[in-house]
């Protein structure tokens, strides 16, 4: 088996743009990773100007937008949501 450095392995696992996959706290106390606020930013969506998770799920609701990227992200924030708010 050839022996591979580690820029190979994170490439190869998909490691290599891991930051901007993580979650990171924002300003606003959200849990969100850069790659979802850059989604958000394209729709005109400001994440700075919401106080919590359900604000944002209502401001993605709200526009006037069909995509499928977007209603993803929906998904995946209501998802988060969930798991973060819900007491079980």
């Amino acid at each position: 088996m050839a022996d591979l450095t580690n820029d190979e392995i994170e490439e190869l696992v998909g490691l290599s743009d891991s930051d901007s996959n993580m979650l990171k706290a924002r300003n606003n106390g959200l849990l969100l990773t850069d790659n979802q606020v850059s989604t958000l930013n394209r729709f005109n969506i400001d994440t700075s100007k919401c106080g919590s998770m359900t604000e944002l799920l209502y401001m993605i609701d709200q526009t006037d937008s069909d995509d499928e990227e977007l209603e993803y992200l929906a998904e995946q924030l209501a998802e988060t949501n969930y798991y973060q708010n819900t007491r079980k």
